[in-house]
């Protein structure tokens, strides 16, 4: 049985804000290879679901490397996958 994946509002936001920053300071074609990148990381997650490096904070959460600054956040339900976060790594206090 596949699991459902849930994209948070925080996700789409820095997803966003991402992809916003690479078009205006890099290029569009930038920016579309982030949104592959990123596609093709969300369906290793969905394909390997315990891929990710579990979380030492918080139950059921693991993360993958996009870039090398950027880190998906998700959890693990019985039935489905959310997606929480895209977070820069560049920051001192990680989310989770």
């Amino acid at each position: 049985m596949e699991k459902e994946i849930v994209v948070s509002k925080r996700f789409r936001k820095n997803t966003l804000k991402v992809y916003e920053y690479l078009v205006k300071e890099y290029s569009a074609k930038t920016a579309f290879n982030f949104l592959n990148k990123l596609q093709q990381r969300v369906e290793l997650i969905i394909q390997y679901t315990e891929i990710g490096k579990p979380s030492q904070k918080k139950e059921n959460i693991r993360s993958v490397t996009l870039q090398p600054h950027n880190r998906i956040y998700y959890r693990l339900n019985k039935n489905r996958i959310e997606l929480l976060c895209l977070f820069d790594m560049r920051k001192k206090k990680l989310p989770y």
